[in-house]
Formats: structure tokens, C-alpha cells, sequence
């Protein structure tokens, strides 16, 4: 499931910023990135969102914003840089006999990098609390819109299943035609090649074999057993369902595949293409469910 969950929290000397984004992925892969010297707590924040998300891709963005105010007594004076310019400046008027005046303070602003802010460390430990409460509420965020993300994908699913039984039951009751269409024109093209009235059990044992080789039976009732089996589980308790019902969506398509194979009537193989187009589209979305 895709979603995105955010959240932060301002602290008296630092500001939290929490966001978590989720696409669609086979597996589970909780990708963090958050300041290198809070590597430590990394995979304490790895092991959380994975108790929320069993399957998809999560990128969690763990950051430090500066705040609005500035603090003046951050700022310092590169002496070193200041001393070689004063230098520089010095000899620059005795090679030219022009006499040294101290720059202005425009011309000292001037020089890149001579005032810095200095970089002020963060104590991992003591904001670690707040730290995971703030992920927590963008964990929250993220799990709220995979869910109704998911309420989607499982009326589309849904109404992709009902289609596919219709047609299912559609295939069971044309199955019996097939048999009789079978016979006819069994009859006519052994006739024809006896040039002469067949006997009735020749003509039946040869229907039940044909019949035998195409009956979809067992494939109608398998597809039937594993639409229900998907439906049991969409609607279960269960987490982490979503390999399983890949696995049966293979299955389908392996039984529609089959009876594609048996049944060359084109009323049954415009079936069997309408089927298999629902399997497609319900893997597609199969693939978002955890």
C-alpha cells in the first residue's frame, strides 16, 4: 500500500521533523535516513515501522530544521582567516608605498567565511524519547492512509470477483452444450466417413471419450473453491495476506489457462479472455496488499 505520514515536534532548542513515505513493494524494506550521529537509534526505528508494515517499501526522513531564531552567541570569528587577510592586506600597501588602513567592517563582511555559525551537536540521548514519539505519530499517519487505501483496493478486487464467478458460472452451464454440439457433429463427420448409418454406441463411445478430454468440470469447481478461499481471506483478521492471495490469483489463471486448452467454442474462449483480463487487473492490486 502507498501513503504518507508526517510529523513533528519543536523542542526548547532543536525541532523534530518525521516523514514517511510507503510504495508498493513484494517484500518488506524499511529504508531510514536520519543524522549520522544518530546512526545508533537507526535500527531501533527500522524494527518500529516493521512491527506496522509487512510488506511494502517505507523511506522514513529523520531531520533537524534550524529554527527561526538565531542564536548571536553561535556565531564566531575565523581568526585564522582574519589574521592571513590583515596580513595580506598589510603587504599589499608596502609593495604599492600606500599606507595600511585597518579595513572597514563592510570589507571584513565581505571576506567569504570569515564569520560562521558554529555547529552546534546534538545530544542523541537526550531528545530519544521525543524522537520516537514524534516517529510514532507519523507511523500512525502513514498506517491511517495505507487503510483507506486499502478499502479500495478491496472493493475493486471485490467487484473484479464477482465478475470472474459470473463468468465461472457462465462456463459450468455452457459445459453440457459443448457435449451435445460435440455429438452432432461426431454423428455427421462419422457418417460421413462410413458413408453409412452408425451404430449408437459406437457413435456414444466416442462422444464420452471427446467428452472426456474436454469436460472443465474440475477446473469450473477448483476456480469456484479458490474464489471463495480469496474472499475468506480479504475479509479475515489476518495480516500479511497478500502473498497468499497472489498465490491464488496463480492459481486461477493456471485453471483458466486449462480450460482455454479443452474448449475451442468461441463463446467459452471469449470466457476464457474475459477471465483472464479480471486475474490480470486483480494482480495488479494484489501486489498493494500487505
Amino acid at each position: 500500500m502507498t501513503g504518507y505520514g508526517r510529523a513533528e515536534m519543536t523542542l526548547p532548542e532543536h525541532k523534530l521533523l518525521v516523514e514517511m513515505r510507503a510504495v508498493n513493494h513484494r517484500f518488506a524494506e524499511v529504508i531510514v535516513r536520519m543524522p549520522r550521529e544518530w546512526m545508533g537509534m537507526e535500527e531501533r526505528v527500522r524494527k518500529l515501522v516493521g512491527s506496522v508494515v509487512a510488506r511494502g517499501r517505507v523511506e522514513v526522513f529523520i531531520s533537524v530544521p534550524t529554527l527561526s531564531h538565531v542564536d548571536s552567541s553561535a556565531i564566531e570569528v575565523d581568526r585564522e582567516l582574519l589574521s592571513r587577510a590583515l596580513k595580506l592586506i598589510r603587504e599589499v600597501s608596502v609593495g604599492s608605498e600606500v599606507d595600511f588602513e585597518p579595513p572597514s567592517i563592510g570589507a571584513l563582511l565581505a571576506i567569504p567565511g570569515l564569520f560562521r555559525q558554529k555547529e552546534q551537536e546534538i545530544d542523541a540521548s537526550a531528545i530519544e524519547e521525543a524522537l520516537f514519539e514524534t516517529v510514532g505519530t507519523a507511523l500512525l499517519q502513514l498506517q491511517h492512509a495505507r487503510e483507506v487505501e486499502g478499502k479500495h483496493v478491496t472493493e475493486h478486487v471485490s467487484t473484479r470477483l464477482r465478475e470472474l464467478l459470473r463468468t465461472v458460472l457462465h462456463m459450468q452451464k455452457r459445459a453440457p452444450e459443448l457435449v451435445d454440439g460435440l455429438r452432432d457433429k461426431l454423428t455427421f463427420r462419422l457418417q460421413q466417413l462410413l458413408l453409412s448409418d452408425v451404430a449408437p454406441e459406437r457413435i456414444a463411445l466416442e462422444v464420452a471419450i471427446a467428452a472426456e478430454k474436454t469436460s472443465v468440470e474440475e477446473e469450473t469447481e477448483r476456480l469456484k473453491s479458490h474464489v471463495e478461499q480469496f474472499l475468506k481471506l480479504m475479509h479475515s483478521e489476518e495480516r500479511a495476506v497478500g502473498r497468499r492471495l497472489d498465490f491464488l490469483l496463480q492459481e486461477m489463471n493456471r485453471e483458466v489457462n486449462t480450460i482455454g486448452s479443452k474448449c475451442s467454442d468461441l463463446e467459452m474462449t471469449d470466457a476464457v479472455l474475459l477471465s483472464k483480463h479480471g486475474i490480470e487487473q486483480m494482480r495488479e492490486q494484489v501486489q498493494n496488499i500487505e
